[in-house]
């Protein structure tokens, strides 16, 4: 399970703390839901307990610098976050399929938008969320072809990037970049947004300069698998890209390279951000569920779908079509399952009770994993439309 590790100073109302009805266990490796309502499906007004509302398909969660856990509610149209009372608050969206806001005040003039209050913006089923080092909020607005941000102490909610469907704009200012589903981001120290375009099958970078420049920096366009050990530029992913695709693809950053799980190939990999060199660390390409407490690249996945470093230093990693968490030891090369026990579980079969061990846990289609900052791994169980928490 977890390996244990040194805490910070910062204290979160958690799962057996925070109220009297938690249904959640601080037994270390248990499994609880800690949001979301079993066999309930859709949106039940904000204002309510975390765990008596209502989720659709949530995509995934962070926490901010605020301190509290901010969730992508995908199919409400929503973000959400958990408030001092443990009730959910709707931030950005209006709960209704758009793209933006009525007067367009969050787009228009490009480059130069006044912005709009985030509770008027439509949007259309947001992926990711991210903090800048600035504490502005990124939102891949996945549907909407756009990186939208937040300032969280006014709400105003502002386009930083695209404006159209197709592929366009490497080498000018990100608001005239066209994207297609953009669907990951991963944020550096400098400011830096890196995006994972979907069905352009690319990872493009907006620089922290004036214009907010964007660029390819790896990817060819086409889906297939290449690139390893060659010109990032020449390297290819396996991202959906079908016509209606569900999201994939997630990056994380960690020590100067960035982390990419490429989808439908089945694979972890690594690009040195100095060298520009892209490697595999984990899978072997073909899909399945093998190899937990060995090599991981030895190892089957099944279209994993979102990365987190832990506490402890290792990749965690969404293993979606696996319905399994596993965690890859960068030193040493094994990968292990954390969470799940690979059975596919849909909304109507859920435990029988909470507080289970986290590897008997049953999930289905987890897209997002997240820490909060004492160390516990919360799982989006999206086809389950709920948040798991795993008590570190």
């Amino acid at each position: 399970m977890f390996k244990r590790f040194l805490v910070g100073a910062i204290v979160l109302a958690g799962c057996g703390t925070d109220n009297a009805t938690d249904a959640c266990s601080d037994i270390s490796g248990t499994a609880c839901t800690w949001a979301g309502v079993k066999n309930q499906r859709g949106f039940n007004n904000d204002g309510i307990d975390r765990q008596k509302s209502w989720l659709a398909y949530p995509a995934d969660l962070t926490w901010g610098p605020d301190g509290h856990a901010w969730i992508v509610d995908w199919n409400n149209h929503r973000i959400r976050r958990v408030e001092d009372d443990n009730t959910l608050k709707t931030y950005i969206g209006t709960g209704y399929e758009g793209d933006g806001a009525d007067d367009q005040s969050d787009r228009l003039p490009l480059g130069n938008a006044a912005g709009a209050l985030g509770t008027t913006v439509a949007l259309n089923h947001p992926t990711d969320v991210k903090f800048a080092p600035d504490g502005t909020l990124v939102m891949a607005s996945w549907h909407n072809n756009k990186i939208r941000t937040m300032d969280p102490t006014t709400g105003i909610v502002k386009v930083l990037a695209g404006d159209s469907y197709g592929f366009a704009g490497d080498g000018g200012p990100a608001y005239n970049a066209v994207f297609n589903v953009p669907k990951s981001l991963a944020i550096d120290d400098a400011g830096q947004i890196y995006v994972i375009d979907q069905r352009n099958e690319r990872l493009r970078l907006i620089a922290n300069d004036a214009d907010r420049t964007i660029n390819t920096i790896a990817g060819d366009g086409t889906f297939g698998y290449a690139g390893d050990g060659g010109d990032v530029a020449a390297a290819q992913f396996g991202f959906q890209k079908g016509t209606t695709p569900i999201p994939d693809g997630a990056l994380a950053l960690h020590d100067g390279a960035l982390y990419i799980a490429d989808g439908l190939n089945n694979r972890i990999r690594r690009l040195d951000l100095a060298t520009h060199q892209i490697t595999c660390i984990a899978g072997v390409g073909t899909a399945g569920l093998s190899g937990d407490g060995g090599s991981a690249l030895a190892a089957e996945l099944n279209n994993p779908l979102d990365l987190e470093f832990g506490p402890d230093g290792r990749l965690y990693v969404a293993d979606s079509a696996n319905n399994v968490i596993r965690a890859i030891d960068l030193q040493t090369g094994i990968i292990d399952r954390v969470a799940g026990t690979g059975e596919t579980c849909s909304l109507n079969c859920f435990e029988a009770k909470e507080g289970l061990p986290a590897a008997q846990v049953k999930l289905a289609l987890p897209y997002g994993i997240t820490f909060d900052p004492t160390g516990n791994l919360y799982i989006a169980d999206t086809n389950n439309s709920r948040i798991v928490r795993i008590a570190k």
